[in-house]
């Protein structure tokens, strides 16, 4: 609740970008003391709700409010920290929107490896999926979009083909839509939690 008032208030100044930004860079000790970095991750996407292609990246160490602090001394030190790989990169996620029912096809993905090798992956409405690619390894992702699927809601990023680096998590299918949609009963929604913490190595 309190990250999803905190982007409602940014998207305040942005408007035409609300669900676009990039990267994401949480901190606090809530998301820094989660039971594991999946847990962090799914937090993340459920409070947010990215859209697009975003890198999320977390500040285990709560280095960010010294950094902040330290800028206005020196200006330089905290882009040395930060770019040290003192924040933990969760990795890659990439959300597309679709109006097809749970279950259904939506996203083709082949994750080509740059040491060599690739793999293909059929990605369906209302899953979330952790590719693999370790932390620091690139890769080039391929994406076949079905069925009038789409990257964002202004459809004006149209790439198939880009460069992803992972994370903890590997590269993120998000395919369960915006805004989430949960199911009314009890144990059916117990269960579809479960499943997609799991599915995040969570």
């Amino acid at each position: 609740v309190a990250l999803q008032k905190v982007k409602k208030q940014a998207s305040r100044g942005w408007p035409d970008t609300a669900a676009l930004f990039e990267p994401i860079i949480a901190s606090g000790m809530t998301l820094g003391s989660a039971s594991n970095t999946g847990a962090a991750l799914l937090i993340l996407l459920d409070s947010l709700q990215p859209v697009g292609v975003t890198t999320l990246v977390l500040d285990q160490n709560q280095l960010l409010p010294a950094l902040g602090a330290i800028a206005g001394f020196d200006s330089v030190l905290p882009i040395q920290v930060l770019e040290s790989g003192a924040l933990l990169n969760l990795g890659t996620v990439v959300s597309p929107l679709s109006d097809e029912r749970y279950g259904t096809p939506i996203l083709e993905v082949k994750l080509e490896y740059e040491q060599g090798g690739s793999d293909q992956f059929e990605i369906r409405s209302g899953t979330i999926a952790a590719l693999p690619l370790g932390q620091g390894q690139t890769a080039r992702l391929n994406l076949n979009f079905l069925h009038r699927t789409r990257l964002d809601p202004s459809s004006k990023r149209h790439e198939t083909s880009f460069k992803v680096t992972g994370g903890v998590c590997g590269v993120v299918i998000d395919a369960r839509g915006r805004p989430l949609s949960l199911p009314s009963d009890d144990s059916r929604r117990r269960d579809l939690l479960k499943k997609w913490l799991l599915a995040v190595g969570g």
